[in-house]
């Protein structure tokens, strides 16, 4: 199967779970709202150009015509670990779209380098794991790192271990 192809498939196997998670409002932002998107070209300012999304999710306010939350979605199918500068990358072209009025999540089935994790966190990117047979492991969610351990979401010593290394495991989704 070819590059493309198969990272379209991720894609739409992944915009498929995002739809369904909004439309029964289990997101951060409200399905009455909102709307998903694939491959929505956004214009950047940096480059006086648009930059292309995998999945967005637009939110508005009452009345409002644009936009007050962009959700931006990076999907990666990779089968080796996800380097720093992708993540660098994606949050990179997050900026130039929309500076600080969005939210960033980064979906991967691959485990990510060290370095990438810590740089997600230190910038407040979710990051998901999107495993075989449709698991799903939140690793960073729409929260800081404590808050995720005061809801015992995770235990901290697992924290690294479910998104570093190759393990499956069962989720509660």
């Amino acid at each position: 199967m070819n590059t493309v192809k198969k990272g379209n498939d991720f894609e739409d196997k992944v915009f498929k779970y995002i739809n369904t998670e909004l439309l029964n409002d289990r997101l951060h932002v409200s399905r009455k709202r909102s709307k998903a998107y694939q491959k929505k070209d956004y214009f950047s300012k940096d480059r006086q150009a648009t930059i292309i999304t995998d999945i967005s999710i637009e939110t508005f306010l009452p009345d409002a015509s644009d936009y007050s939350l962009l959700t931006v979605i990076e999907c990666k199918d990779y089968n080796s670990a996800i380097p720093v500068n992708d993540i660098e990358e994606f949050h990179s072209k997050v900026q130039q779209i929309a500076g600080d009025n969005v939210k960033a999540i980064f979906v991967t089935n691959a485990v990510l380098q060290k370095s990438a994790l810590n740089y997600a966190k230190s910038k407040g990117i979710a990051v998901i794991r999107y495993l075989p047979d449709n698991q799903v492991k939140l690793l960073l969610q729409f929260m800081t790192y404590d808050t995720i351990f005061q809801q015992e979401t995770l235990d901290p010593s697992e924290f690294n271990s479910a998104f570093l290394n190759q393990e499956h495991q069962s989720s509660g989704r």
